[in-house]
């Protein structure tokens, strides 16, 4: 059984790793803000499906090598505590928010994706309203891009679930559970790549929204989490080759985000040149040659990027979009780069405070882990109840405005 040993590095926070989070997420902010610097910076979220799958992968093939079963509820609870808090935080802000300076007519929208995060079923109401030739532009939304933590959260409900029945298997055929697990995932990834070569030729919207689509990119980082444990595949490769290896994965990832503009032709193949990159630098690891990224990815202010990187994702974004309706007028550069740092205090603040606190069971969660739960669960109802009731009250507001003015 020693080649099913999953190597139990792969489940460790490692600076290559921080650092495509750190990559990732500058090229969905730089995209946003500036789009012609990176007008495929949507790629970033590419970088991020694969690191997922790699890393779940690797988490729960490694508890299953630990204690011999996988516990679904720890592995939910888990999940819950480091996703929830944040997202729900910025879901009640993005609520307040949009009641205190969205215009009436923007509610209704607001709110119907605001629910459809909360469920996290955002990437399915875009794909849906993209068929509708009336909102097929897709209108930016404060919540828009939870599209992306909605096809995570799914992936997280249905992989264990996927591994489970790998393992199942493999006992009933007395077999060796990795290989097994290679199978079983190669089937479904290789599955899903054919449906979103398919569905971007049909329907690019669809396809980069589109759960089984994406799911590939998913699979692929848990492919490799499953060959660098169970095989000597980098560690007996030449360190040159390694480092050969980072920086070609490094150009594939940024040359794309920076040069690419067809968007009617993603995700399809191109998709492949991030993913890849992606897989290249989990593959090269760190390589010691002075001549590797190794130096440029040890980088304090990458690696902190990189570790603020989720509530960087789901901060900027709502900041960017209520500033010009604040200011009642459209951020200029130099007001994009002010939003930019307050974006990173913002989301380092929401680390420290939120996030950590949820996932360490630290401070006012530790001592009151149920009290803070129920306020957290109240909050959301609230939310939930505003999104039905508030586009209700916009109508009758905007009514009695039309009213007042065919009066005068």
């Amino acid at each position: 059984m020693a080649n099913d040993q999953l190597d139990r590095r792969t489940t460790t926070i490692r600076p290559e790793v921080q650092a495509l989070r750190a990559v990732a997420v500058a090229a969905v902010v730089l995209h946003h803000g500036w789009p012609a610097v990176a007008p495929a910076g949507y790629m970033g979220v590419d970088v991020f499906f694969v690191v997922s799958g790699y890393l779940i992968t690797a988490l729960l093939v490694r508890e299953v090598e630990r204690t011999g079963r996988l516990s679904l509820s720890s592995f939910y609870v888990r999940r819950a505590r480091r996703i929830l808090p944040a997202a729900m935080t910025v879901l009640i802000a993005v609520s307040i928010l949009t009641l205190a300076l969205a215009p009436y007519r923007d509610w209704a929208a607001y709110f119907r994706e605001i629910v459809a995060s909360a469920f996290y079923v955002e990437n399915w109401r875009l794909a849906i309203d993209s068929q509708n030739p009336a909102s097929a532009a897709l209108e930016s939304t404060p919540v828009q891009h939870f599209w992306s933590l909605s096809v995570e959260e799914q992936f997280y409900l249905v992989w264990p679930l996927l591994i489970l029945a790998a393992l199942a298997f493999a006992r009933l055929r007395r077999g060796r559970a990795v290989p097994m697990l290679a199978v079983v995932l190669g089937v479904t990834t290789v599955a899903s790549f054919i449906a979103s070569l398919a569905l971007t030729a049909a329907d690019h919207n669809l396809a980069y929204f589109s759960t089984f689509g994406r799911a590939w990119e998913f699979g692929v980082g848990g492919l490799l989490a499953l060959v660098l444990g169970s095989s000597r595949f980098r560690a007996t490769a030449a360190p040159s080759l390694r480092a050969a290896a980072s920086w070609v994965g490094i150009a594939l990832i940024v040359v794309p985000i920076a040069t690419f503009r067809d968007d009617a032709a993603f995700p399809g193949l191109w998709a492949l040149l991030p993913v890849t990159g992606t897989l290249a630098i989990i593959w090269a690891g760190m390589p010691e040659p002075r001549w590797s990224p190794a130096a440029l990815v040890r980088l304090k202010p990458v690696q902190w990027t990189g570790d603020i990187s989720y509530s960087l994702y789901l901060w900027h974004w709502p900041i960017f979009m209520f500033t010009p309706m604040l200011l009642g007028m459209p951020s200029p550069p130099w007001l994009m780069v002010l939003l930019v740092g307050l974006s990173l205090a913002v989301a380092a603040a929401s680390k420290r405070w939120i996030e950590d606190p949820f996932r360490r069971r630290t401070g006012a969660v530790g001592a009151h882990p149920r009290v803070v739960m129920a306020a957290f669960t109240a909050a959301l109802i609230g939310v939930l109840a505003t999104g039905a009731y508030a586009p209700q009250v916009a109508a009758e507001e905007m009514q009695v405005c039309r009213s007042t003015r065919d009066a005068e």
